[in-house]
C-alpha cells in the first residue's frame, strides 16, 4: 500500500509545480555574471564606430555616427541600409532602418565573459557585437 502511494505522490508534487521553466536569454546572461551597459558605456562602444555583429552564421557592420545616422550592410550579401539610432537614459540603444518601415527597435547591451551581445524587449538574444572598429570602414 505505501510502495502505490509514493508514485502518485510524485506526480501531484509535480503537476502542483508546474512544468520547469526557463528565463529569457537576458534574464540568463544576467544571472550568470552579465553587466548591463550603461548609456555612457554603450555611446563609448558605439558612437564613432564601425561594429561586426553577427546573428547566426551571417555577419554585419554597423556604423555609428556622431550624428545619429545609422548604416548596415551584410557581409558577403546584397543587404545594405540606412537609419538612425538613438541612446536612452534608460541604458539602451534603439535603432530604425527604412527597410524595417522605420520601426523603432530598443535593445539593451549585456557584457559577459568580454562578449557583448544585444537582447530586443522579449529578452531574446539577438546580435552578438564581435569587434569595433574607430570611423566608418566600409
Amino acid at each position: 500500500m505505501i510502495r502505490a502511494l509514493f508514485p502518485a505522490a510524485a506526480l501531484v508534487a509535480l503537476t502542483l509545480a508546474g512544468p520547469a521553466r526557463a528565463g529569457t536569454d537576458l534574464e540568463e546572461a544576467l544571472a550568470n555574471g552579465g553587466v548591463q551597459l550603461t548609456a555612457d558605456q554603450i555611446a563609448q562602444r558605439l558612437v564613432g564606430h564601425t561594429v561586426t555583429a553577427r546573428v547566426g552564421e551571417k555577419r554585419f557592420l554597423f556604423y555609428y555616427s556622431a550624428d545619429n545616422v545609422l548604416t548596415g550592410e551584410l557581409v558577403g550579401g546584397d543587404w545594405s541600409d540606412t537609419g538612425y539610432y538613438g541612446i536612452t537614459d534608460d541604458d539602451r540603444v534603439c535603432v530604425s532602418i527604412t527597410k524595417d518601415k522605420g520601426r523603432l527597435r530598443c535593445l539593451t547591451v549585456v557584457e559577459q565573459g568580454g562578449t557583448l551581445r544585444k537582447y530586443n524587449t522579449a529578452g531574446k538574444a539577438t546580435f552578438e557585437l564581435l569587434e569595433f572598429h574607430d570611423g566608418k570602414t566600409f
